[in-house]
């Protein structure tokens, strides 16, 4: 759920892994008004943010109406109150992913490789292409971990909020009913015990 501190975890999820193996990615950071009153000021949008120890690129992922970092067509995309700049967005997410695709591709890549998405939600969902890289990703990762148990996927996702367990977003439905899925449900109480949980899971995952 929002405010959990899920994105911090992933943060430090990602100084543990990148220790041990490859990883790439992205996080979601929460963007507010720079303000000098010690009154915490209301959040007007998010940015995506490079996993990486030597580049730290972030681009507009989405503002609130009338914050927005460059001139949107009238048709762009709305969740709630926000409105999602593709472009930017995609920008850094897509190579990202096809990075992270040609890496999982190259059958002479040596070791095992981490790939985290913080997160695949309604926001980023707005993008097809983004939509397809995801689905192209889950399906490669799938068939190179039954031929050598290398590549992982970390993902956050919305929390379950229907009675049958659901979200409501089929691409992320299907990604967390697949058999070799593995949940951890964050919460503000648990978020620091959970950690080395996932630590745990992801290493165990690639036999390391």
């Amino acid at each position: 759920a929002s405010g959990t501190g899920k994105t911090t975890l992933v943060s430090r999820l990602f100084q543990l892994l990148s220790k041990h193996v490859s990883v790439t990615g992205f996080i979601t950071e929460e963007v507010r008004p720079t303000q000098t009153s010690s009154r915490r000021s209301s959040r007007i949008g998010f940015d995506v943010v490079l996993l990486s120890t030597l580049d730290e690129r972030r681009a507009t992922l989405a503002r609130c109406a009338g914050h927005e970092t460059t001139a949107l067509p009238a048709h762009a995309p709305r969740v709630g109150q926000y409105v999602v700049q593709l472009s930017s967005f995609e920008s850094l997410a897509l190579p990202c992913l096809q990075t992270t695709l040609n890496s999982l591709s190259d059958r002479n890549a040596s070791g095992p490789s981490v790939c985290i998405i913080d997160e695949i939600g309604k926001m980023e969902l707005c993008s097809p292409s983004f939509c397809a890289k995801i689905e192209k990703l889950i399906d490669l990762i799938s068939t190179v971990s039954k031929q050598s148990s290398r590549a992982v996927l970390v993902a956050t996702v919305p929390s379950a909020r229907r009675p049958d367990g659901r979200r409501g977003i089929p691409l992320v439905d299907s990604l967390c009913s697949r058999p070799n899925v593995c949940l951890f449900e964050v919460t503000f109480s648990n978020r620091d015990d959970i950690l080395q949980k996932v630590y745990q899971a992801v290493m165990d995952r690639l036999l390391l």
